[in-house]
């Protein structure tokens, strides 16, 4: 008998304080801090206090182990991979070194994957900025299980949020799944391989079990918000992967799906990035395969992007350039009203005060 009911990795890279809130809210999770085994992934961090603390964390909980990699991998695929792995639980979950559990995420997980024999059971999540947080609103209303993944394809419209996702660790070692390593969009990519091999997916959007903070400021940003091109090829490599994985699968009728959200937000992030137009003309030439395979345009852009993929669809990339920084000088605008207008309101509330 496993001496945990679950098992928690966690990846860290010069992770500082912010572990500390992740730690305290595993701690006090209602299944029982002495029933979860936490494993400490470090990516190799160059900060001393970084190392220290998980340390000292290993040292004081008998429960939680640290694995030192001596390289830098660069992207979090390769830890996460390691952590599962290593983990002794039936049941695994990956999680973001500077996010929070609510007290009974992990209890409720547990419970519903066991009491439902699934492979994979799957909460909801609140998006926690600065001055406020946010509940995820789903695509669907209330609990589904899905037991065959053809029949609700609509299912890959939610986020592929892996930290939302506990998983029966026997699953993902009999079919071999494992997070892309060396590149992005690896939790995209392990969502859906996932979907197609579970023999029972229960999902839970009523249930908020997780707190994904969202850090956009110049001095302190997620990995998420790093819009650089090394950021935007390594998402595009994940895509890329993904589109080779579905056709291995033979599922490329889930494509429109898979990718729907996923290529334009991919082209909004490009148009408010700062890469230059050489740097655009290497990413455009890239992904002009998957524009001309896959896209499918998102009502949610209001058909703003629908432009730029035509050019990319057609290998128009000048262009497409051009089209791309239209758009980013349009986004600024628009950037600079809203920071206007969110001025002027503060004002109001102050002067109001007085």
């Amino acid at each position: 008998m496993n001496e945990y009911k679950l098992s928690v990795v966690v990846p860290t890279f010069n992770t500082g304080k912010f572990l500390l809130d992740l730690f305290d809210s595993l701690k006090e999770q209602s299944i029982g801090f002495n029933n979860i085994e936490v494993i400490f992934v470090d990516d190799a961090s160059t900060d001393k206090f970084t190392i220290d603390l998980i340390n000292e964390l290993i040292s004081e909980y008998s429960n939680c182990k640290a694995i030192f990699l001596k390289e830098n991998s660069g992207f979090p695929g390769k830890p996460r991979n390691i952590g599962i792995e290593n983990s002794s639980a039936e049941y695994v979950i990956v999680t973001d070194h500077d996010d929070t559990y609510e007290k009974d995420a992990l209890k409720i997980l547990y419970e519903t994957i066991t009491t439902n024999n699934a492979d994979i059971v799957i909460c909801n999540f609140n998006q926690v900025y600065e001055n406020e947080i946010i509940p995820f609103k789903s695509f669907y209303n209330d609990k589904i299980e899905i037991t065959d993944i053809s029949k609700n394809k609509d299912f890959f419209k939610i986020p592929a949020a892996i930290w939302t996702r506990l998983f029966r660790k026997s699953f993902l070692l009999k079919n071999n799944i494992k997070f892309l390593e060396g590149m992005l969009a690896e939790d995209v990519y392990f969502g859906v391989i996932t979907s197609f091999y579970a023999s029972k997916i229960i999902y839970m959007p009523n249930f908020y079990g997780y707190n994904y903070k969202i850090r956009d400021s110049d001095e302190d940003k997620s990995t998420i918000h790093i819009r650089n091109k090394k950021y935007l090829e390594a998402i595009l490599n994940g895509f890329l992967e993904i589109s080779k994985m579905i056709k291995e699968e033979n599922k490329e009728g889930y494509s429109d799906y898979i990718f729907k959200s996923h290529l334009t937000s991919w082209l909004y992030t490009i148009a408010i990035s700062e890469t230059n137009d050489n740097e655009k003309k290497e990413l455009f030439n890239k992904s002009e395969s998957l524009f001309k395979h896959y896209y499918v345009d998102d009502p949610f852009f209001k058909g703003k992007y629908k432009k730029l993929a035509k050019y990319l669809q057609n290998n128009e990339i000048d262009l497409s350039i051009k089209e791309v920084n239209k758009i980013k000088s349009s986004q600024k605008n628009i950037n600079k009203s809203l920071k206007e207008n969110n001025y002027k309101k503060l004002l109001k509330k102050i002067i109001k005060r007085i």
